[in-house]
């Protein structure tokens, strides 16, 4: 009979007890060191990390799987580093038995050890820890590391999943698991760590350049009898065609698959075509939203082998577990217009309200500045505050009912449409009101606007549904950040998509994501990447060059440097997958930099051409020093090889310049049942 998931775990269940029962427990994104700088909130995810350790020292589970973003930052604090090592020695490092055992050829699983760290004889370890990096701690650098090499190398977790992806093509990687058993009970543990999500979407949708290793069918280890598990990190909601990956692109012989990234927690698998998919979510609340309002819980995987059937598909169940010390976080989203039509007598300003006219836009006046304020304003204010009481008594009630005398403070995030004819509040202003009662009182309220947008959008007009988008910035008042954030991105695709002819507009966005967020040297790395690619190319084709020096056509080499730059600009756009259009799109506004010299990126392509005509000056000065006559004869000579002005030292002069330019204007400026069917 397959194991019920709905079955509270109790302690006769504990593993030592049944020698074929494999017990895991599972969670991601624990996000260590979020909110560092937040007096109130910096040990947050410290406290629910140990108590998800705690769950698994109390149910005596044999190894623990996290899925991705143990750390909020790719280079976590010295205090982050130090707390998180604490935290995994006082529960991993004991002399409690492991009853795992690994069947794979580990020097591939764990390249960097090259074995599981409880094989170790330098350690002693009683709780196995594997997992894999998610898109907040993922690796980065000339070396490819990050800070789950370091506790790798301490011994203190088992990272796998990581795959080399060089170049600028679309790259090919080859998933193999990790192949444990205990007793009779065999798993297969895929793990896939974060890859930019358009990248992956591309690999996925190239045939042969995703594969997939199967443990081999043999006598004693039929295939039917693993249970396949994945660990995946990777955008599962679809915001546009390639930032997310489907789970149609995984492998139908799965069983489980765990999805990290996504925080909203849904634990509990559903079904998508032949295998489940849990989605644990993040053990903190990093995000007001309302998505992390949900009870955070992880989850605890039984698997056990069938004994009288050992090589038909194991029995499994899922048990999650709810997380206790996680802090209360409450989420409400209003609409001013409905608490407006109200009666007087329950705070609203009667059900005859109608919005004013002329006042459907006063939060912002001409050019975004602040318009006079409504003169409801005092009813705005009185309205939201009792809201927010009401929001505060809801998370403190659990805590009162059990009788706990401290309780922490709530987490409160009211999101409030002001469409209407109402004008927003000072939100600083409002916050001030709660401090020492709430955690967040410089955030508690969030305005837009989503019926402006609406109207727009409906109404069919293109334009003004384009214009609404563009300035959709100025429909979230209440959150600086995010105003800022869309900003930049706005002014990144206005300035830096034209004149970029030796760098692609992913790769440099990627470039830049990387040096904001993981590596300072993100930029040079991919200038050097891409100059040594280029110059690669041609000098493979710098014969000709060199032939017609020689032939006394020097004035020419120069443009024909041109010609090879712009064809291994082709050919790399190609390997990328880039499209035709795109590409014409490219030289198209490297033509046209010269015209609009206030845009940097345009004016480097001009400072660009004037660096070729001054190698075409200088090869043609070269030609006429060795042809005296200047009648360009072939008798007279050979000119030196190191004289020549091939087209290698044409587009290093070129490149170079370039590249010193970008470094002084970046200068000092500065993210159940049985397994493989029967379900």
């Amino acid at each position: 009979v397959p194991l019920s998931p709905r079955t509270a775990v109790s302690p006769t269940m504990a593993a030592q007890e049944d020698p074929d029962l494999l017990r895991i427990l599972i969670a991601t994104d624990n996000h260590l060191g979020v909110h560092e700088k937040d007096q109130v909130r910096k040990d947050d995810a410290f406290i629910t990390f140990r108590e998800i350790f705690e769950i698994a020292k109390q149910q005596n589970v044999d190894a623990v799987f996290l899925g991705g973003d143990l750390f909020d930052v790719n280079k976590p604090s010295r205090e982050t580093m130090v707390r998180t090592m604490e935290i995994l020695q006082e529960y991993c490092m004991n002399d409690r038995p492991v009853q795992l055992e690994v069947l794979s050829d580990q020097t591939v699983n764990f390249p960097r050890r090259g074995v599981v760290n409880y094989e170790d004889p330098n350690l002693n370890v009683g709780l196995p820890v594997f997992m894999i990096h998610g898109n907040h701690d993922d690796p980065a650098g000339a070396e490819n590391l990050s800070a789950i090499d370091l506790l790798s190398t301490c011994g203190l977790v088992n990272y796998f999943g990581k795959h080399v992806l060089t170049g600028s093509g679309t790259g090919k990687i080859k998933i193999k698991p990790v192949l444990m058993r205990k007793g009779n009970t065999k798993l297969a543990l895929y793990g896939l760590g974060y890859i930019r999500d358009a990248r992956l979407h591309q690999m996925f949708s190239i045939k042969g350049n995703v594969e997939w290793a199967r443990p081999e069918d043999k006598p004693g280890f039929s295939s039917k009898s693993w249970f396949n598990t994945m660990l995946i990190h990777q955008n599962r909601v679809h915001h546009s065609p390639k930032n997310a990956i489907s789970e149609r692109y995984l492998p139908s012989w799965l069983d489980l698959v765990v999805w990290g990234h996504e925080h909203e927690c849904l634990v509990e698998p559903t079904e998508y075509g032949d295998f489940m998919v849990s989605q644990p979510g993040s053990s903190v609340v990093t995000s007001l939203i309302e998505g992390e309002a949900n009870q955070k819980q992880v989850m605890i995987l039984e698997v056990k082998a069938d004994k009288h059937a050992p090589d038909d598909a194991p029995m499994w169940r899922t048990v999650p577990q709810p997380l206790e010390t996680v802090r209360p976080f409450k989420y409400r989203q209003i609409a001013l217009i409905d608490f407006a039509r109200l009666a007087k007598e329950d705070g609203g300003l009667g059900p005859d309200f109608t919005p004013e006219s002329g006042e459907a836009n006063a939060g912002l006046g001409a050019k975004g500045k602040r318009a006079q304020p409504s003169k409801h304003e005092a009813w705005i204010t009185t309205a939201l505050e009792r809201m927010v009481r009401e929001l505060i008594a809801e998370a403190r009630a659990p805590y009162e009912r059990r009788g706990e005398s401290e309780v922490p403070l709530p987490l409160i995030r009211l999101r409030v449409d002001y469409g209407g004819g109402f004008s927003t509040i000072n939100a600083q202003r409002f916050g001030q009101k709660f401090v020492g009662k709430v955690a967040n009182p410089n955030d508690l309220l969030q305005f837009f606007k989503s019926a402006a947008r609406r109207r727009r959008e409906d109404a069919g007009d293109a334009a003004d549904a384009a214009a609404a988008r563009e300035t959709a910035v100025e429909d979230i008042i209440g959150n600086p950040t995010m105003q800022d954030q869309a900003r930049i991105e706005q002014l990144v695709a206005q300035n830096l998509t034209q004149g970029l002819q030796l760098l692609s507009e992913t790769d440099l966005s990627n470039a830049l994501d990387d040096f904001v967020n993981r590596d300072k040297s993100a930029l040079e790395n991919l200038i050097k990447d891409r100059l040594k690619e280029t110059m690669k190319f041609v000098e493979e084709n710098a014969g000709h060059e060199a032939e017609m020096i020689t032939a006394g056509d020097a004035k020419d080499v120069t443009a024909n440097v041109e010609k090879s730059i712009a064809e291994a600009v082709q050919q790399r756009l190609a390997r990328t997958g880039a499209t035709a259009r795109a590409a014409a799109e490219a030289e198209a506004a490297a033509a046209a930099a010269d015209d609009a010299a206030a845009i940097t990126p345009r004016r480097a392509a001009a400072q660009e051409k004037e660096i070729i005509e001054h190698a075409r000056r200088r090869a043609a000065a070269t030609t006429t020093a060795v042809d005296g006559d200047g009648d360009g004869d072939d008798d007279l000579g050979t000119v030196a090889p190191s004289e020549q002005p091939s087209a290698a030292d044409a587009f290093r002069e070129i490149f170079n310049t370039q590249a010193s330019r970008g470094t002084r204007a970046g200068g000092g400026r500065a993210g159940g049942g049985r397994a493989g069917g029967g379900r």
